[in-house]
């Protein structure tokens, strides 16, 4: 059971963190244009706060299981997490192959549970 937890808290950490750092980009426009000011946005340094938090639970995950195990379940739950957050606040749309995949992606991460 805390394996699960860990790795729900990475992968929301990690989720959170990618979409702050797409929504930071989005408010600073391009480098050239905005300079290292540019890189003094809220937005952006929490979500590489964040990222960076869900690298050090990565750290604690990996010393107490196995890789073989947990990299596939948090890359797939990170896929599925990372697609319903652009969805749901970047108001994107998945294609039928996302979602096909982000099915097969959650089969499989059932089946790797079972174990």
């Amino acid at each position: 059971m805390r394996f699960f937890i860990l790795i729900g808290l990475y992968v929301l950490l990690n989720s959170f963190g990618q979409l702050l750092i797409k929504l930071g980009t989005q408010e600073v426009g391009a480098l050239e244009t905005a300079g290292i000011y540019g890189l003094m946005n809220f937005k952006l340094i929490t979500g590489i706060g964040l990222f960076g938090m869900s690298f050090l639970t990565w750290i604690y995950i990996l010393s107490k299981s196995n890789l073989s195990y947990a990299f596939p379940f948090a890359v797939g739950l990170g896929y599925v997490t990372v697609i319903f957050l652009a969805t749901l606040f970047l108001k994107e749309t998945p294609s039928i192959l996302q979602i096909t995949g982000m099915t097969l992606v959650g089969v499989g991460i059932v089946l790797m549970s079972w174990n």
